[in-house]
């Protein structure tokens, strides 16, 4: 079975993720495009710097051809919002790329975006869910690679420079070139390479890059940019006279920033910055954008400017819905990914850099001083996170017990204001303290998250839910 996550699916190279299963996708993305009568418009199929992802993506497009579906393959391995650019572009009916983001070099995925650059909804992925796992490998139709090429049914295509444009008319690039900002980039060996590289020239930047070559082993790490993942940068930014580290995951979605000091800044603190930057520098108006597992600090932003802050299950689809139904200026989540208002309704790490960089010479403040200009207007809120491994077996009934049976008074001494089951478990608490439970939809893991304005609260919260699942892992 090949199953979804929050936008595509990823799995084991070798062990499902194998060439007959990337072609059994492959026919069903076909028959929904032949189906809905789209076939004229394409598709787009990209890459990134995984083990074989380009062999793979033109086994996907020999299937589109012999469906007689016209593929934009890229040229190259591309960051992931750069797909969603050229789907929604050159209005193709649907696009894919394949990766697995910030997974281990053992996994490959492939991403579906749904046409105009769409994020994938649940009913278009239980749709494919079903169309794709009918199939079977001797009903699939394939065509040589280099007779589709040949008969222009497949069409390689380099669109690195309009994206990177793209990218730019959302920021101030003549304040950008005037800062002459010093940058570290870490793309820890993944696809930001390129587009980060070539923004950095364009600011007049003077610019250090750290793995930047392709290593589908991304160097033997977790292509997941974070505290313990940026450590040389964080060394890097302490011994030499530089204004900010940035780095990117595996595909470049995603952003991770490292202060005038070293100091690594959480997903939150990005997010929060670049909305108060948004409202109270720019004159801005308009909402913001979380999911249930996101800062709390968004809200008191907007509260304090008038504005609201709209709350979304996990999966950044749902942060796109929010944009599209709001006047939401920027929307975001705690794991890096952030876009804005009349930009691409994905993550994109390559905006981010260029927007956090923006802020940073248009202030002309380090990234400390805005930070504590959070701290004196909101004051102090904690994000803690932790994780919890389980057997497959005792999912359902972790599942039913936090649906069916949790129901706590109190929690860290604190009593419960609300019992959100929007996605998995969030408690709300009377302080404003909150708590937050779901699983993980990649791994077999339970995911804890809290938030307080003392670090120990938020620590103590977690410590006291993780004793509860733990009593129910051994009924």
């Amino acid at each position: 079975m090949i199953q979804f996550g929050t936008g595509g699916w990823r799995d084991i190279i070798g062990e499902n993720f194998t060439f007959d299963n990337v072609r059994i996708f492959s026919q069903g993305v076909a028959r929904k495009i032949l189906n809905e009568r789209k076939q004229s418009q394409g598709i787009v199929i990209g890459f990134d710097n995984r083990f074989m992802s380009e062999e793979y993506a033109k086994a996907a497009a020999e299937v589109f051809a012999a469906n007689q579906i016209h593929v934009l393959l890229l040229a190259k391995s591309v960051p992931t919002p750069l797909v969603t650019y050229v789907t929604k572009m050159q209005k193709t009916a649907a696009g894919m790329t394949f990766t697995a983001s910030h997974n281990s070099y053992m996994y490959n995925g492939i991403k579906f975006v749904g046409e105009n650059g769409s994020p994938a909804t649940v009913a278009v992925t239980t749709e494919l869910e079903q169309l794709i796992n009918q199939i079977q490998i001797e009903t699939v139709q394939r065509v040589d690679y280099e007779l589709a090429i040949h008969e222009q049914w497949i069409e390689r295509v380099d669109y690195h420079h309009e994206f990177v444009e793209f990218i730019e008319e959302k920021l101030d690039m003549d304040i950008l070139k005037k800062a002459g900002l010093n940058v570290i980039y870490d793309p820890m060996y993944g696809t930001g390479v390129t587009s980060v590289l070539t923004l950095l020239v364009d600011i007049r930047s003077n610019f250090k890059m750290i793995h930047d070559r392709i290593d589908p082993l991304f160097g033997g790490r977790v292509p997941a940019p974070s505290k313990e993942t940026l450590w040389r940068i964080s060394s890097m930014m302490r011994e030499g006279d530089f204004d900010i580290g940035l780095a990117t995951d595996g595909d470049a979605d995603r952003i991770a920033v490292i202060d005038n000091e070293g100091k690594y800044m959480h997903p939150n603190e990005i997010l929060s910055i670049l909305y108060y930057y948004f409202l109270e520098y720019k004159k801005k108006s308009g909402a913001v954008v979380r999911n249930v597992s996101t800062t709390h600090l968004l809200d008191a932003i907007a509260a304090h400017y008038g504005q609201k802050c709209i709350e979304k299950p996990v999966g950044f689809k749902y942060i796109a819905e929010g944009l599209l139904e709001s006047d939401a200026v920027i929307g975001g989540e705690s794991s890096g990914g952030i876009t804005i208002r009349d930009h691409l309704l994905e993550k994109d790490g390559i905006l981010s850099a260029g927007l956090i960089l923006e802020m940073m010479a248009s202030t002309g403040k380090t990234l400390k001083e805005i930070r504590q200009e959070l701290v004196n207007k909101f004051g102090e809120f904690h994000y803690v996170e932790d994780n919890m491994t389980y057997m497959e077996g005792k999912k359902q009934r972790i599942l039913d017990f936090l649906a069916n049976e949790f129901q706590p008074q109190e929690m860290a001494g604190q009593s419960i204001k609300e019992i959100n089951q929007m996605d998995g478990v969030k408690l709300n608490l009377e302080n404003g303290d909150w708590l937050g439970i779901r699983f993980s939809g990649t791994e077999p893991l339970i995911r804890f998250m809290a938030e307080s304005a003392e670090e120990h609260v938020a620590k103590q919260l977690i410590e006291q839910m993780k004793e509860v699942i733990t009593q129910q892992l051994k009924i």
